[in-house]
């Protein structure tokens, strides 16, 4: 505009009056004024107008808005997932330092926490009449500090070596973050600002005292635990063995039982015995295996040749 300025007619437009010349100063500022307001993906924007304020229910998705020059102006808002971290890092996403806590055992730590927030489009306007641009360092940064701290007191130092006990400490601060999230009345019902999606915490800090009386003990219950099992692996199989032995036992007794009853089923299984054997010698073309050596009244006495192969045989008198 300086350059219109410089390049203007002035002694002509002197002429002309000062109303000539307001209006054209006038015409230069609001060519500077956007006219058109572009909305990025993932961001929406609320709309102020200079005379009536915030203009509830006009929320600017992504795309190109026409707006008035000089009485409105669009404010944006990231609406995608944000995750914000409480940590020492030096990076956009830390929004604070690591957070401080007690745990039940009376031990202080700090801990980094990781949160994932969605805000709500539908509720943008509302958010920005109520708490403002600066959200994140007015509610949900006191807020996460002081719910974790509530949950933390709940659970022991070494919990927070424990992966599953980390998990429940991040289930639990989950649900009491997201129940007192900042809410609006929208047709009858609460609606939320903003979405917590999940949240993450990392290994705390103890005192180096604390934190290798910690590792020991872990270690400790580890080999406690192995010793266990295999205390458990060698009882199943001692049990394995006497139930084997039993059985066997049992077989035993059954068969001496059977050829004690029956018979003629201890001959069969005296004579296959014999029969088996003998016929392995015959197809290898080996000398016979056994041989009568002597009868004695009606009681016949079988003996192997090669002890090696066969125990002696002795068939009862029926």
């Amino acid at each position: 505009m300086s350059s219109n300025f410089s390049s203007f007619p002035w002694k002509t437009a002197l002429s002309w009056g000062w109303p000539v010349i307001a209006a054209w100063v006038l015409v230069n500022i609001l060519k500077t004024l956007p006219t058109v307001h572009i909305t990025r993906p993932g961001t929406a924007s609320v709309v102020f107008n200079a005379f009536a304020g915030l203009q509830q229910r006009r929320v600017l998705l992504p795309g190109a808005t026409p707006l008035t020059p000089g009485v409105e102006r669009a404010i944006p808002y990231v609406v995608r997932t944000q995750v914000l971290e409480f940590s020492d890092l030096k990076n956009e996403q830390v929004i604070s330092n690591p957070l401080t806590a007690i745990a039940a055992d009376g031990q202080s730590f700090t801990i980094n926490v990781n949160i994932a927030l969605r805000l709500n489009p539908d509720t943008l306007d509302d958010l920005h009449a109520q708490i403002g641009e600066d959200y994140i360092r007015v509610r949900v940064t006191p807020l996460v500090r002081s719910k974790f701290r509530d949950v933390a007191a709940k659970f022991q130092s070494e919990d927070f070596y424990r992966r599953d006990r980390r998990l429940e400490v991040e289930k639990q601060a989950k649900e009491l973050i997201e129940a007192e999230l900042p809410r609006t009345q929208r047709d009858g019902k609460e609606v939320p600002f903003m979405y917590l999606e999940w949240v993450y915490i990392e290994t705390a800090d103890f005192p180096p005292a604390l934190r290798e009386s910690i590792e020991k003990k872990q270690v400790a219950g580890i080999l406690a635990q192995t010793a266990g099992v295999r205390a458990q692996i060698q009882q199943k199989e001692t049990n394995r063995v006497l139930i084997l032995a039993k059985a066997n036992e049992r077989a035993i007794e059954l068969k001496g039982q059977a050829a004690l009853l029956g018979g003629p089923l201890a001959d069969l299984l005296f004579y296959e015995r014999i029969n088996e054997r003998l016929s392995n010698a015959k197809q290898k073309q080996q000398p016979m295996p056994i041989k009568v050596i002597r009868v004695e009244g009606n009681a016949t006495v079988f003996l192997n040749v090669d002890p090696q192969k066969v125990p002696v045989i002795s068939r009862p008198a029926q």
